[in-house]
């Protein structure tokens, strides 16, 4: 195997610091071999997942954060997002259970979802903008089917906002792919060649999932429904060979296509006149690693000569529909015929937003805790509030015809950027703090600026550096 040591630790805003060491034993392949046998098809062998020698190539950053002994209990943060068929991968028991057998200087492992009724990427986006980025995983898993542009769409999205690795498997055969059986690696509702296409282009790890399954069904003599508890959604036992598919690219057999130092990597500040720490980096999110002291000081944070409470960027929280929201359709719920994504405009101002249904055929209005009421617009309509700061795309809002009179929406706008930072508390107490992300990925220079006498333990500044700029920067 090639053999990379990276000196560089990564952690999540409000935990602790990990300092990372390299270990060879820690080091392992997980391919050939069964990670599970119960439930699998009569007389059918235990199901052992392979990998082409290529994989994991996209996977340096996770690949080093599992390998590495970490002084303390930071998670390792999947986040998965995605239809019923990523629901039925469960709920990270499969990798909570499994990393430690193969990556024994692991992290704990946090898993995260959130899942729609036959949700295609198109509607993904909105969810990656509201729940995942500001989460800022690890690692990404999405498990679905779509229109390759969505998914590119949505990799881009994840790709300018996040350094997180990204995992994509070709869906796995169902009844409805029974014509394509033995004549095409696509189905109806999947172009597995552009979706290869698509992963290869943003760097995304793609999962030969559709064609290993394949394969055991044909080495097995065994019919497509075999793997699949219903027509379309896959059994237990297939939810595990899916998983298995996924793990087995957790190699360093082919070189990686990143360098992780480029993506996330640490940095020192200096001290200047008067107790000022000042740094310049590259990227769009800066934490800071420090230690507390019962004499330490408080420092106002300085972006690029701003103030951080002036900073423009912000956050925005999922967007919930209500309970009480109407329900139609069979195996309706209010999260499949909600607006999945917002886009914020000009002149932002922190605060909570409602969206109120007036009528049945997509008329709402709109109303900011501190804006008031910001105009009307139709869900089949690009709309823009009357005071600029709110867009809302009908492409990003699914099923708005099952929308009625009454039904509402509710979502949160909060700046990205800290306004200081306190270095008061109990000696030697480890300090995490996120400074800013959702910043324009260019370089930017921070100062921290004492305001109240006392001392700052700054151990490091990590830099995060999403592979992907955006086009305006």
């Amino acid at each position: 195997m090639n053999r990379l040591i990276f000196l560089l630790f990564v952690t999540l805003s409000g935990i602790s610091p990990n300092r990372v060491q390299s270990d060879d034993s820690a080091r392992s392949t997980v391919t050939d071999e069964p990670v599970f046998s119960m439930g699998k098809p009569e007389g059918a062998p235990d199901y052992i997942a392979k990998a082409d020698p290529e994989a994991g190539q996209h996977l340096a950053l996770t690949l080093h954060k599992l390998e590495n002994r970490m002084e303390t209990d930071r998670p390792f943060l999947i986040w998965a997002i995605g239809s019923s068929y990523t629901n039925m991968l469960g709920s990270g028991e499969f990798w909570q259970e499994e990393i430690p057998k193969h990556f024994p200087n692991a992290p704990k492992i946090r898993y995260e979802k959130m899942v729609g009724n036959s949700c295609p990427w198109q509607y993904l986006r909105g969810w990656a903008r509201h729940l995942v980025i500001p989460d800022q995983p690890d690692l990404v898993i999405t498990y679905t089917i779509g229109k390759p542009e969505d998914l590119e769409k949505l990799l881009i999205e994840l790709r300018t906002q996040t350094t997180a690795d990204i995992i994509v498997p070709s869906i796995h055969w169902r009844m409805r792919d029974a014509d394509s059986w033995g004549k095409s690696e696509s189905g109806p509702d999947q172009d597995v060649e552009a979706v290869r296409e698509v992963c290869r282009k943003y760097g995304v790890e793609f999962v030969e999932n559709r064609r290993e399954w394949a394969e055991y069904l044909k080495e097995n003599n065994l019919p497509i429904e075999a793997l699949l508890k219903d027509a379309v959604h896959q059994s237990d036992y297939g939810a595990q060979i899916i998983n298995a598919n996924m793990l087995a690219h957790f190699q360093r057999d082919a070189p990686f296509s990143y360098e992780p130092e480029s993506r996330e990597r640490t940095i020192k500040p200096v001290e200047g006149e008067g107790g000022k720490l000042t740094a310049t980096f590259t990227g769009n999110r800066i934490d800071l690693i420090g230690r507390k002291n019962p004499d330490g000081g408080i420092y106002r944070l300085f972006i690029d000569g701003q103030p951080a409470a002036e900073i423009e960027t912000y956050l925005m929280s999922y967007v919930l529909p209500d309970p009480g929201n109407a329900r139609v359709g069979r195996g309706s719920n209010p999260r499949d015929q909600s607006p999945h994504g917002i886009t914020l405009g000009n002149g932002v101002v922190p605060q909570s937003w409602t969206i109120t249904m007036i009528g049945d055929e997509g008329d709402y209005e709109i109303k900011g805790s501190v804006t008031g009421p910001d105009g009307k617009g139709n869900a089949f309509s690009e709309f823009t509030s009357r005071s600029g700061q709110i867009k809302i795309d009908p492409y990003l809002w699914r099923r708005a015809e099952r929308n009625r009179t009454g039904d509402f929406f509710t979502f949160e706008v909060r700046r990205s950027v800290v306004e200081g930072v306190s270095f008061r508390g109990e000696a030697g107490e480890p300090l995490v703090v996120r400074l800013a992300q959702l910043l324009p990925n260019c370089e930017h220079t921070l100062e921290l600026i004492p305001m109240e006498e006392g001392a700052a333990e700054v151990e490091s500044l990590l830099v995060f550096e999403p592979p992907l700029k955006e086009e305006s920067q």
